[in-house]
Order: structure tokens, then sequence, then C-alpha cells
């Protein structure tokens, strides 16, 4: 009984400050764990999820899958279901995980076959353990904000009642993040997929400094610290927000420009290429990563290009690359000269 009171208190106590920060305790050994994963280290990686594990009360469902991976890696194949199963419970589908080619070595497996038959009963306790009613409203949020930009004439005939639609969406938002706290894994599940933003996260996108929009950095830090937000996309939405990359979530930059391909100066177009920053803005920039349990830049830039070569974990974003498509090369010049080689 005891136990069962303590865990109804959990969201509250999170939310009130008292649990623990996780910018501090669990962070930066994801990030050991995952530049162990670059390095081929999977045995000592998995430690580190471990050590990761161990902190927080709830972990994030993207390490568990990662950690699941470590595992499978080095034939730990009770350890590996074991954080399946727990992604799962936070609501990834049997049929996601089917479509992961790393982990096709293990269906047709006794163990695979017993995972699946457990399954519907594990995904009907996910369903009665997370607030389902408080997802459809926040997806909706996505559906208003994108009904009158897809209507004909878009923006353009229905600026003012997008604009409306914009600002009744963010005092939702907010009302529900005071009464619930940040709308995290922990309150509604990831979805059935390992989403990277829910997709409530626009109405926070569309809030920009240069529009005057509702700043949100105080909700985001504080969801970051209290292990309801991962700090990956909080920084991309504080970036989004403030109109520049004061996070380095976008790490590179690529140039698609079909008509440049016979010009020897534009070779560059092929390249991983990063944007032109100062020492002191670098310096700034990795500041403010440590302040948000980020790795710094250099080695967030690793895990991505790590991504290109070998899709067997989750380590980069869909924001980690920009791709600027361009029409002619004098366009891809005009790009190039903020850009340089990492």
């Amino acid at each position: 009984m005891l136990l069962l009171f303590c865990l109804a208190l959990m969201p509250f106590a999170l939310r009130a400050g008292d649990g623990p920060n996780y910018t501090e305790v669990y962070h930066p050994k994801i990030n050991k764990a995952e530049l162990l994963v670059v390095e081929g280290q999977y045995e000592e990686a998995l430690e580190a999820y471990e050590q990761a594990f161990d902190a927080v009360p709830s972990p994030f469902a993207r390490d568990y899958y990662n950690a699941a991976i470590c595992a499978l890696l080095q034939d730990k194949e009770r350890k590996a279901f074991n954080y399946l199963e727990e992604l799962v419970q936070k609501g990834v589908s049997l049929e996601y995980l089917h479509g992961q080619p790393v982990l096709d070595s293990l269906e047709g497996s006794r163990r695979w076959r017993k995972f699946a038959k457990k399954y519907p009963k594990r995904r009907t306790k996910y369903e009665h353990t997370y607030n389902q009613e408080l997802r459809a409203d926040l997806d909706e949020l996505y559906a208003r904000d994108q009904y009158f930009r897809q209507a004909e004439g878009g923006m353009r005939v229905h600026g003012d009642t997008i604009r409306k639609i914009e600002e009744a969406n963010t005092k939702l938002l907010l009302g529900w993040v005071k009464e619930f706290g940040y709308p995290g894994e922990d309150l509604i599940g990831v979805a059935d997929t390992l989403e990277q933003l829910p997709r409530f996260s626009i109405v926070i996108e569309r809030q920009t400094k240069m529009r005057k929009g509702h700043d949100f950095t105080e909700v985001l830090l504080e969801a970051v610290q209290q292990g309801r937000m991962a700090p990956q996309p909080a920084a991309y939405l504080l970036d989004q927000q403030a109109g520049r990359n004061k996070y380095g979530s976008r790490a590179f930059v690529k140039i698609h420009c079909r008509s440049c391909s016979d010009d020897e100066e534009l070779g560059q177009l092929d390249d991983y290429l990063v944007m032109k920053v100062s020492e002191e803005e670098q310096q700034l920039i990795d500041k403010r990563r440590k302040e948000l349990g980020l790795e710094p830049l250099e080695d967030y830039k690793r895990k991505v290009l790590h991504s290109t070569t070998d899709d067997r974990f989750k380590l980069n974003y869909t924001w980690s690359v920009t791709n600027y498509v361009v029409p002619s090369k004098e366009a891809a010049k005009v790009l190039l000269e903020g850009l340089t080689l990492n």
C-alpha cells in the first residue's frame, strides 16, 4: 500500500522539483554511452546505459532502444528483451519493432514468439496507464494548426484566423502544462513509434522571437530537468524559438543543387558542412548545451556522422542535418559563404 501511495505521488514530486535533476544525473551518462556506441564499445556502452537507468525513476524510450541493441550485439538476448518490454510499456508498437532490421535476428526465436504473444496484454496495460485523453487533446492542437494552412489560399487567405488559432493553442498547451506538468513520456507515452517530437510541439515551434510569440524557454528547461523531455528536442525547439542555432541542434548543412554537379567550385556540396561561428560563440553554444544536459557540439557531430553509416542505433534527429534545395549555382555560392567543411 505504501509503495502504491509513493508511486501515485511521483508525478507531483517531479513537478514540484523534488525528483532527480536529469541534466545532472542521467543525460551525462547517456552521452557517455552514446559515444561508446560510436566507438563500437558496446559492452561498455551497455554498462553506461544501465548506470543511467539506475539513476532515475523513468528512463527515456529512445535510450531503452539503444541499450537493447547494445545487449543484442553482446548476445545478451534476455537483457535485450527486457528493454524491448520497457519500450512496449511506453507505447512503442510491435509493428514498429518488427520493422527494425537490426532486430531481424530475434524474430522466429522462442523469446520473440513469447514476446509477441504477450504484446496485446502489455499494449492494453499501456493504454490504461497513460493519459490517452490528454494525448488526443494534444494531437488536436496539431490538427487545428494545420487545418487552415492546408485549406485553399493557406496563410495568404486565412492569415488572421491562423494567428488566432496559434494564440488559442498556446493558451491550451500552457493550461495543460500547469495542470499536469509538461506532457512527456510518463504522461502520454510515445505513441506507436520512437517519435522525436510529439505533434503538439508545433505549437511551440510557431512561437518564434521574430513574431514576438510566447517564450517557452522556462517551460522547456524545467521539463528537461524533471525528465519530462529529452534535451535534444528541447534544444531544437529553443533554437526554433530563437531563430538561430543557439544550442547547435542543427549540426550540419547539406546543399542540393541539380545544376551544380559539373561545377568544380561547388564540389563541397556532397559534404556535410557546418555554419561558420567564432571561437567565442562555439564556447557559448557548448556552455548552453552543458546546462541542458547535452554533450559538446563536436561530440554531437560525431554521433550524427556515425548515424550516416550505422543506422542500427538512434543517435541522430530529423533536425540534425539541415537540407537546402537551391535552384542555381549562384544561390549555392551564396549559401556556401556562411558554411565551411567540418
